[in-house]
């Protein structure tokens, strides 16, 4: 390895899975990505969707899934993917991401899913598995067409939740709740309020 850069522990770092969690009105869907120059639909991992209501235990047991099934490619000790290898995984991860937003369009009465997607709030997660059993929770701000995650700076701290996946599902469900309460949007747009009060059990209080 040439770059001295990339000790054994900066590469433990840089490798993560990753899961999305989506809620709109109607739904709340999870689902699983994997990291090649960037984060795209697993071609593979575990998706699934629900009406908005699900329970917290279903989101726990779902998001879990989801997150081991996660895959990392962009591995510094191995040679990096060719684009020819890099367009095959794109094609094949965009036709099953359609096929999954086709069926979330169809199971919630939507149009299509630009419609189903106009109002939701996400939230992106990451979890450093060769490093440690915490996965980062990272509320986001609604824009036209797209969300962005907040800077990760003490001023934004309540919108970065680290959660520690050794909770039961329904702990880990609910923790999701929140960190979805804590998502923005403009206006009157909003989806959730806010849980009620209580701590939770890694020691950060409930939104």
């Amino acid at each position: 390895m040439s770059q001295t850069y990339l000790t054994p522990e900066r590469i433990r770092w840089l490798h993560y899975k990753s899961a999305a969690i989506i809620l709109s009105p109607k739904y709340i869907s999870i689902e699983s990505m994997e990291i090649w120059r960037g984060e795209y639909f697993s071609r593979t991992g575990w998706c699934a969707h629900a009406p908005g209501d699900a329970t917290d235990a279903w989101i726990g047991e779902n998001f879990r899934k989801a997150l081991v099934s996660s895959e990392y490619f962009n591995k510094p000790e191995a040679p990096r993917l060719d684009p020819e290898a890099i367009a095959a995984m794109r094609e094949v991860s965009n036709r099953r991401r359609l096929a999954f937003e086709d069926d979330i369009a169809r199971s919630y009465d939507y149009k299509d899913m630009d419609q189903a997607g106009r109002r939701c709030d996400l939230v992106f997660s990451s979890w450093h598995y060769l490093v440690d059993d915490f996965v980062i929770l990272r509320a986001s701000k609604r824009l036209t067409g797209t969300h962005r995650a907040w800077p990760e700076d003490r001023k934004y701290a309540d919108k970065h939740m680290h959660v520690p996946l050794s909770v039961p599902d329904e702990e880990l469900g609910y923790a999701i709740r929140v960190a979805l309460s804590r998502c923005e949007a403009p206006g009157r747009q909003k989806i959730n309020t806010p849980p009620e009060s209580l701590p939770l059990p890694w020691g950060e209080e409930k939104a």
